[in-house]
């Protein structure tokens, strides 16, 4: 089974975070020089952004949410009590290829 960083609308969620932290150093650089000119700055930030932000930090918690799931699984095989169930596996192979032929279309 493939695992990808695609969200449900088919975007991918890691140039959507690699921009925001783009976005993210422009805004430093320019709040340090209006910092240096004196000038009060004001920030509005758009529906749109306020989204990415959430989608974003979304994506950093499933990455740490995987993780530990990752860890979890690791740890039994270790012990050697994981235990894999065969009808959970076979769902899973019957999702995967649903999923493939329907990207196919």
């Amino acid at each position: 089974m493939k695992i990808t960083p695609k969200g449900g609308d088919g975007s991918d969620l890691t140039k959507i975070v690699q921009n925001d932290k783009k976005t993210a150093v422009s805004r430093a650089d320019k709040d340090a020089t209006t910092q240096r000119s004196g000038e009060s700055a004001s920030v509005k930030i758009s529906p749109e952004a306020r989204e990415l932000q959430r989608i974003a930090e979304l994506a950093r918690k499933g990455d740490q949410l995987r993780s530990a799931k990752v860890e979890a699984v690791k740890e039994q095989i270790a012990k050697g009590d994981y235990q894999v169930s065969d009808e959970e596996v076979a769902k899973s192979i019957a999702r995967a290829e649903v999923t493939r032929l329907l990207e196919k279309k």
